[in-house]
């Protein structure tokens, strides 16, 4: 597993918002059937889950899409609006339910042997749904961002 360095600007996301450990996978899927619904996404075969305080046990998870205006947000979804973070970019390959072994080779093999640190932020999981929208396949992928800085 590599890392690469990115840097990402500020962007607003809409989507659907809960929180709790166990509650991705049901966002997910509750995306997939409700992104049309998104009128102002910027690549509406994208969707984009955002982990806040992803190491925590009960954290906040937003399933949803990349958007270029906030003025209209369909019902029973939010908006919420990220700066821009320095991040290293991985790819985990496999279905959703293989997720916590590529967080856990990040957070417990790479990072300690690489000059940067998790800084506290958006992780970020990037979906082209075009390609993989099946969750369980074998061939799903998904690009993880995990906020850093330089150094300990």
């Amino acid at each position: 597993m590599q890392g690469k360095v990115v840097y990402k600007e500020g962007f607003s996301v809409i989507g659907i918002a809960k929180n709790g450990e166990y509650q991705k996978e049901n966002l997910l899927k509750q995306i997939l059937k409700e992104k049309e619904m998104i009128t102002s996404s910027k690549e509406p075969h994208m969707v984009t889950g955002i982990c806040m305080a992803p190491k925590r046990e009960n954290y906040f998870y937003i399933a949803g899409t990349e958007v270029a205006d906030t003025a209209c947000i369909p019902n029973g979804m939010s908006v919420h609006t990220f700066p821009s973070f320095t991040y290293l970019q991985f790819k985990h390959r496999g279905p959703i339910t293989s997720l916590g072994s590529t967080y856990n080779s990040i957070w417990n093999e790479w990072l300690p042997n690489s000059p940067y640190s998790m800084i506290e932020g958006p992780a970020l999981e990037i979906v082209n749904t075009a390609i993989h929208s099946n969750l369980y396949s074998d061939t799903y992928e998904m690009d993880i961002y995990i906020p850093i800085k330089l150094g300990q």
